[in-house]
Parts: structure tokens; C-alpha cells; sequence
């Protein structure tokens, strides 16, 4: 069962998407939640706790998913599972709003991007320790943060098709890097 307070979080959620965070207040969110201003400054003191609240909510759960889906996919062997699940998990988040409005949260109220940078943070880790060559971890990295950013800021010009090749190369890249590394070693650079 939802709680008030994933609730009153969904409403602003939907109102972001909606209407920006320009246009966000307290009794917009207690409109769209069908409850009323006492009940929503009951559960978040003001709009930036109701901001805040959004963002943790969105980290925990993108967290959560990555995490999950990474456990299950190392359970198959599946190599390189934390980058296998950024992706998947991207392309299930390229076509929603959600992240658009999380971006203009977050250049709104520079402060709170604190969430997102500790676990961009930990995914950069994970993604670059899967890699044998710690170069080709970070262009992977680099790679995921791409695509997420291109879709939060609405700039991605690239057809589903396209990105999808981009994807397949990347991971392609990553099951070979053990033979890079080698052919590296090798040479002695």
C-alpha cells in the first residue's frame, strides 16, 4: 500500500513532468494529490523538502533496479553485469519524463544534486572495476553518463536504432578489453 508521503511524491512528480518546477508550490501539489496544504506541509515543510524528497526517491530506486538487475544478470555469468543493467535500465528511461524533470530539478537547486553525484560516484566505480583495462571502464562510464544526460537534458538526437549499435559496440568493447590489455602488455605501452 502507497503511503501519504509516495503519494504527495507522485503528485509532484506528475507535476513536474507536467509543468516544470517553476510552477511548483504547495497548493499545486495539494490540488494534484486531492489532499490539502496542511496535509502535504505535514509530511514536507516546504517545496525544496518535496524536491528533495522526489530526488532521494529517484536515486533509491534507479539504485535499487541497477543493483538488482546486476545481481541477477552475474547469477547468469554474464560479464560486466552493473554496465549490462545501465543500459537496460536506460532504455527503459529514454522515453520518460521523469529524468527531464530530475535534470531540471538539479540545475534549479544545484545543492541537491549531491544524491546524484555520490551515486554516480558508485556506479563509475562498479562499471570501471568490471572492465580488464581500467581506460576502457571509464570510456564505458562515459558512455552511460552520455546517454542519461542526453535524455535528462531532452538533447538526444539519435534514433533508437543508432543508439542501440552504439550500446552493442560498447559492450562488444568491454568483452574484448581482457585482449586488449594483453595485446598492450605485449607491445609495452
Amino acid at each position: 500500500m502507497e503511503t501519504t508521503s509516495e503519494h504527495i511524491l507522485d503528485a509532484v512528480e506528475r507535476l513536474i513532468s507536467d509543468e516544470g518546477t517553476r510552477k511548483l508550490t504547495i497548493d499545486a501539489v495539494a490540488a494534484e494529490a486531492g489532499m490539502s496544504k496542511g496535509g502535504i506541509l505535514y509530511n514536507f515543510c516546504n517545496k525544496r523538502e518535496l524536491l528533495l524528497g522526489v530526488i532521494r526517491r529517484a536515486v533509491t530506486q534507479y539504485r535499487q533496479r541497477t543493483y538488482e538487475l546486476s545481481d541477477k544478470l552475474s547469477a547468469q555469468g554474464v560479464a560486466c553485469p552493473v554496465l549490462r543493467a545501465s543500459f537496460d535500465i536506460y532504455r527503459d528511461y529514454r522515453n520518460k519524463t521523469a529524468p527531464k524533470a530530475l535534470f531540471a530539478l538539479a540545475v534549479q537547486e544545484p545543492e541537491l544534486v549531491a544524491e546524484f553525484h555520490e551515486m554516480s560516484g558508485e556506479f563509475a566505480q562498479a562499471i570501471s572495476d568490471e572492465a580488464d583495462d581500467p581506460v576502457i571502464g571509464h570510456i564505458c562510464e562515459l558512455v552511460v553518463d552520455g546517454l542519461y544526460y542526453r535524455v535528462a537534458m531532452d538533447i538526444e538526437t539519435r534514433s533508437s536504432e543508432e543508439i542501440e549499435k552504439l550500446i552493442d559496440r560498447v559492450l562488444m568493447i568491454t568483452s574484448h578489453s581482457s585482449q586488449y590489455t594483453e595485446i598492450k602488455a605485449e607491445v609495452g605501452n
